[in-house]
């Protein structure tokens, strides 16, 4: 029989040992051998006599928090520049990211991922991207075991692990780490914040990016209206609305629950589109109006008069590949200063609102009591928005060529200028240039996961009760991954071995606490790999192997993509030590240092299932690793189904298909039949003035429409054909338009859509939800089909 006095202390050295937590953290309740959640309940200790008389009662409740454990805020913005705050040398105004900085740390080099999703999924779970699926945005997940944004339990995620040990946990704003063909209003709803991951509360969008003015919103798992206005009668705005839903769950909080919260607050600000509120977008004018080169300089000038960096460090040339300020026109460079004008303006007015609820949980006496993290971005500076910047910000995904800036400046015109830009109608992002300055003192953009200009987020830590230290830099190397085990260091609550049955996996990451009250402490995380899309390096012990990029990222370069070769790279080597920014490669001085490294490399990468490297670009380079929906090839669908994701509806692209609605239609009849996507990029089959009418738009560069066909009334079939006329990326395609099988009309479309039309916007039947695919309709609503019935519409894909 098996000596349990014996086993349980040494298991609970075991855990010690290998976590670097106490004891008393890891231990569970004195009758389990193991710590697993969810826990068991409590024995019952009352007394059941036949009467009352003979009774005692005992009442059993749910696990408790640790005596005295903090609240825990976790911040995180999107794709906002490592220099753009001003603590960090920013022009930016960010009073309360300045605040947790002056009020307690601030860490120079707090490592993230460099792209969103697999931050995200690092941030919550404490695991490395490609332990938990997420080597990739989930839009773009593949079938293998690192890149199919699938996590279990093995990987649970700290707000799960929080709310069994008694915490209440609430979501808002951004998720994206939900698979979005399961975001839909079937489910299967497992994935969701409030399935697997553990959170009590969600508010927010599930995807990438969302319209800020018009966000498709979920409380929970069930689809919500987008308010009219703010709490305070203003503009609505998400940024606005996210703080005012935390304060209102605050408040319930507060007065309904006797329990310590968590938090997670990420704001979907500043990835693109660039939206703010029209009265704050003139708050920069004329800031930027001496350039992108400008404004690196001048931003690196004030990280050395701050500490950030040191005084003789030296900035890397200014990449050829970005046009300099000085080559363009004065009309082009107009354009491109609204572009950072409006970008600093929804930074601010994005840490405007974030300052709210910092300042409510001050009213509430619950400030000094919470640990706050505050991570202004999930990775580097976002630089999708090409060269030029540009109105759809999904030009590059999609594969389109560069557009030159008098084409862009044509295209602005069209959708309404300048005045235009930042409001709702635009899906608009800022010039590459603006994404380079933004990342001083560093190198290279979002993506570059080999360079720290890719990964490395300004952050702010608060929490009075144990940093002493104010306003002070931490210079230790640190990686996201550090951030669960701190929060579970800092609130007292045990680790557990199993989660729902599974053996947890252990945390490749560290507590940070080490270094909170101690500047010059020696850096506790010594190795960390990088992989993004085929960039790779690595960080370890002092120095940075960073592979030289293969292609830029702002540029959709097919023939780089095909060549793409881990196996041959060419390496940078730094000593982070002594060249912090990554600005001297000396791999040339030291080549048995590269080679160690390079070795290093491939052994934590094969370690942590990064295997095959560059594998989240296999729905680019190897189309049968997509797992999609390409297996569903008919799909029937009611008016019941709308608000679901591009993703878990029908593939509707560069591919055959064919639609068929039947309708019962008399003279009034009018509405949508189906519409996907919205009018910077979407396609939508509808009845207007009892006539058929299609619209198809490319990303808002280009609309391709019919001229419309009266409908007859009665039982009638309408069919769309869609034939692809070029394989390729962005290729030619026809719509035949047929009612009851007779062709009525045919509508050529130039440029296609191949990768996705929008990152928010849905798949609807008999309505358009969000923002319209046709300005036809833009004063409708969401153009209910009405006035008859839509009795069902059919898709079959290769038809």
């Amino acid at each position: 029989m098996l000596n349990y006095r014996f086993i349980l202390p040494c298991l609970g050295t075991l855990v010690s040992s290998v976590t670097g937590f106490s004891q008393e953290q890891s231990r569970a309740f004195p009758n389990n051998a193991i710590n697993a959640i969810p826990y068991p309940l409590e024995s019952w200790q009352g007394v059941q006599g036949k009467t009352l008389k003979d009774s005692k009662p005992d009442f059993i409740r749910p696990k408790k928090a640790p005596e005295g454990a903090p609240n825990v805020l976790l911040i995180m913005l999107d794709d906002t520049g490592y220099s753009s705050a001003s603590s960090f040398g920013g022009s930016m105004n960010t009073e309360t990211f300045d605040r947790i900085g002056d009020e307690g740390i601030r860490y120079t080099h707090m490592s993230v991922n460099a792209i969103s999703s697999p931050t995200r999924g690092s941030l919550l779970t404490g695991y490395n991207m490609h332990q938990i699926g997420t080597g990739v945005i989930n839009e773009a997940a593949t079938g293998y075991p690192g890149y199919n944004s699938q996590i279990d339990y093995t990987t649970p995620s700290v707000a799960k692990i929080l709310k069994d040990n008694g915490y209440a946990t609430a979501a808002f704003g951004k998720w994206h780490n939900t698979k979005l063909e399961e975001a839909s209003p079937a489910g299967p709803f497992e994935g969701w914040p409030t399935g697997i991951w553990g959170f009590d509360f969600f508010y927010g969008f599930m995807g990438g990016e969302t319209n800020q003015f018009y966000p498709l919103l979920y409380q929970g798992t069930t689809p919500i209206d987008t308010p009219n206005e703010n709490a305070d009668g203003t503009t609505y705005h998400l940024s606005a609305d996210m703080a005012d839903q935390t304060i209102k769950w605050l408040d319930n909080w507060k007065g309904l629950r006797d329990d310590p919260f968590f938090i997670y607050y990420a704001p979907g600000a500043v990835h693109a589109p660039i939206h703010v509120p029209e009265d704050w977008r003139d708050k920069y004018k004329g800031r930027y109006d001496e350039g992108y080169e400008a404004l690196r300089l001048e931003q690196f000038d004030k990280q050395k008069e701050i500490g950030l960096v040191p005084k003789d460090a030296e900035l890397v040339d200014w990449p050829s590949s970005i046009p300099e300020w000085n080559s363009f026109s004065e009309e082009g460079k107009k354009y491109l200063r609204r572009q950072m004008e409006v970008n600093a303006a929804f930074l601010e007015y994005t840490d405007f609102h974030i300052g709210r609820v910092i300042t409510h949980l001050e009213e509430m006496g619950e400030l000094d009591n919470t640990f706050i993290m505050y991570l202004t971005a999930d990775n580097g500076c976002s630089s999708e928005g090409t060269p030029t910047g540009s109105c759809s910000e999904l030009l590059t995904v999609n594969g389109f060529p560069e557009f030159s800036m008098e084409e862009q400046l044509d295209i602005l015109e069209k959708l309404g200028g300048l005045d235009e830009w930042g409001g709702p109608n635009m899906a608009n992002h800022y010039a590459v240039g603006w994404a380079y300055a933004s990342s001083t003192p560093f190198q290279w953009t979002k993506q570059m996961a080999s360079h720290f200009g890719g990964v490395m987020t300004s952050t702010a830590v608060r929490y009075p009760k144990e940093i002493k230290a104010k306003g002070e830099w931490r210079r230790q190397f640190q990686n996201v991954t550090d951030i669960v085990p701190t929060i579970l260091d800092v609130t007292g609550v045990p680790i557990p071995d199993y989660v729902n049955g599974q053996k947890r996996v252990e945390y490749p990451g560290v507590s940070m606490r080490y270094a909170w009250n101690d500047a010059d402490a020696k850096t506790n995380h010594k190795t960390q790999y990088f992989e993004t899309v085929g960039f790779i390096g690595i960080y370890h012990e002092g120095w940075s192997l960073a592979a030289s990029p293969y292609r830029v990222p702002w540029l959709f370069d097919a023939q780089a993509l095909a060549n793409m070769d881990p196996l041959s790279t060419e390496w940078e080597l730094y000593s982070i030590d002594e060249d912090p920014i990554q600005s001297k490669n000396i791999a040339d001085k030291h080549p048995e240092k590269v080679k160690e490294l390079e070795e290093l490399f491939w052994e934590e990468a094969e370690k942590y299932n990064v295997f095959p490297v560059g594998g989240g670009l296999g729905t680019l380079l190897q189309p049968e690793s997509s797992e999609a929906k390409g297996a569903k090839s008919h799909w029937e669908f009611t008016t019941n189904t709308y608000r679901v994701p591009e993703m878990a509806g029908p593939e509707l692209k560069t591919n055959d298909y064919e639609v068929n609605a039947y309708i019962s239609a008399d003279e009034n009849t009018e509405g949508v039949i189906y519409a996907l996507g919205e009018h910077m990029g979407g396609q939508s089959l509808y009845i207007l003035d009892g006539k058929l009418m299609f619209t198809y738009q490319t990303l808002g560069y280009f609309t391709y429409e019919s001229k419309g066909t009266n409908i007859p009334h009665g039982d009638i079939k309408v069919t769309l054909r869609h034939t692809v006329k070029e394989r390729k990326i962005t290729g030619a395609s026809q719509v035949d338009l047929f009612i009851n099988d007779k062709l009525v009309e045919t509508v050529e479309i130039e440029h296609t859509v191949s990768l996705m039309y929008g990152g928010h916007e849905t798949f609807d039947i008999g309505r358009d939800e969000g923002m319209p695919v046709s300005h036809h309709y833009e004063n409708r609503g969401k153009f209910k089909f009405t006035r008859g019935q839509l009795k069902k519409v059919v898709f079959d894909i290769g038809k």
